[in-house]
């Protein structure tokens, strides 16, 4: 009995261009807080107070959250490399304006203008790495902007910090200006040889059956932006403010500890961001934006038992552990929807990041101002746990289907005239 071989598999190869998207979005972001270790210097030289240097810096993450949803609508209208182009041209006009601004008000609104644009370019890259990938490799490809993204976080600072002190805080701008020409010229040959509508790169494809309709859409919709946001509120709102008040307070730990604590956090998150985003591909995204979710909720509960130094800093690098569900949760916003609805989605996690991130330190903060350190660490478990039961309840399991059909199986009859069986799907 012959049987036929069947087809090759689908790559799960990260496309040459998406790695390009990731270097693209990683110099792209020296705006976000390559001048925030140089307010000092800021202060100094326009002599402001702490609330003014408070909003230069805040200015940045508003505008962005303000252009977030729209990046989406105008990227489908205006077309993602028109809107990429325009939003280049505004990153560097506002970094040439912050290099030679003369007053505070200079300096802000070339905040401002920085983080219009980042916003944009944000959702357009999100949106063209998604496009370059299929159901077998998405959450592998997904994690490069995570990656991208959560390395020039920890870099640029200090980066900034040292150009300051070779020269000033303007060179920073400057600085910004030339990463974002090269970021260009990388990133525009690129998006006219992605098929943003068809929702899959040239070689590989979308599997249409995961996409969701109706109520069900909605509410996977919903609960996965809630994780977004509850990940942001953990991020800013506890790992930023709430954790480096309570280990000084609390546990009486120095500057350095609370610093490494926090260092190891990041460098664990982003050794498991890749593989993790592999592992949503090959066993559901529901199920890992669960784990993730429940485990970082179990990580912060942990820190209610820590009295020392080494116990902290173990639970600090466990911590950085449960960022492993980050790209699946982009991956999932990306083919919940029809292919060219998948920017105006991943648009809404741009939003829903952003929020999380500016609300985060506000609430928690006051929580431990009002209950204490205690208090707060229990809102936090108590907003992820949350989170976690909602996506795995929320998403129902069409949304993480196996793999296509795979390819009928031939098999000669008597009569010579080949017999055609269709392998269901897994």
């Amino acid at each position: 009995m012959a049987v036929a071989a069947p087809a090759p598999a689908e790559s799960v190869r990260i496309p040459r261009e998406a790695l390009l998207l990731g270097v693209s979005i990683f110099l792209f972001i020296a705006a976000t807080n390559i001048m925030t270790p140089l307010l000092p210097q800021v202060r100094t030289d326009f002599g402001v107070s702490i609330s003014t240097a408070g909003i230069i810096v805040g200015s940045y993450g508003l505008a962005r959250l303000a252009v977030d949803l729209p990046a989406g609508f105008l990227a489908e209208r205006v077309g993602h490399r028109r809107l990429a182009v325009i939003a280049v041209f505004v990153l560097i006009g506002a970094s040439l304006v912050g290099w030679q601004a003369a007053s505070v008000e200079m300096l802000i609104a070339a905040r401002i203008g920085s983080g219009l644009a980042v916003g944009i370019l944000a959702t357009v890259i999100l949106s063209a790495l998604s496009a370059t990938a299929s159901t077998a490799n998405r959450g592998k490809v997904m994690s490069l902007f995570h990656v991208a993204n959560n390395t020039g976080i920890a870099l640029y600072p200090m980066v900034g910090g040292l150009l300051g002190t070779v020269v000033n805080w303007r060179l920073t701008f400057l600085v910004t200006a030339v990463l974002a020409i090269v970021a260009t010229v990388i990133l525009l040959p690129i998006l006219p040889k992605i098929d943003f509508a068809r929702g899959g790169s040239r070689r590989g494809g979308s599997d249409e059956s995961r996409v969701l309709e109706g109520r069900q859409r909605t509410i996977a919709f919903a609960v996965t932006n809630l994780g977004v946001v509850a990940n942001m509120i953990h991020r800013h709102g506890f790992r930023n403010t709430v954790l480096p008040l309570y280990a000084a307070t609390a546990l009486g730990l120095g500057g350095v500890s609370i610093a490494t604590a926090i260092a190891l956090m990041s460098v664990t998150g982003l050794l498991v961001a890749t593989p993790g985003g592999m592992l949503g591909d090959r066993i559901g995204r529901r199920r890992i934006i669960t784990a993730g979710l429940a485990a970082v909720a179990a990580g912060d509960l942990a820190f209610i038992l820590t009295h020392d130094t080494l116990t902290f800093l173990l639970i600090a690098a466990l911590i950085g552990f449960g960022d492993f569900f980050t790209s699946s949760q982009t991956a999932l916003l990306s083919e919940i929807v029809p292919a060219a609805q998948r920017t105006r989605s991943l648009s809404t996690y741009r939003f829903s990041a952003d929020l999380g991130a500016l609300i985060g330190p506000i609430l928690l903060a006051a929580v431990m101002d009002a209950s204490g350190s205690t208090a707060a660490i229990l809102v936090a478990v108590g907003v992820l746990a949350t989170a976690s039961l909602a996506a795995w309840f929320g998403v129902p399991a069409r949304a993480e289907a196996k793999d296509p059909l795979e390819p009928p199986t031939t098999i000669p009859s008597n009569q010579g005239s080949p017999v055609t069986l269709e392998v269901p799907a897994r």
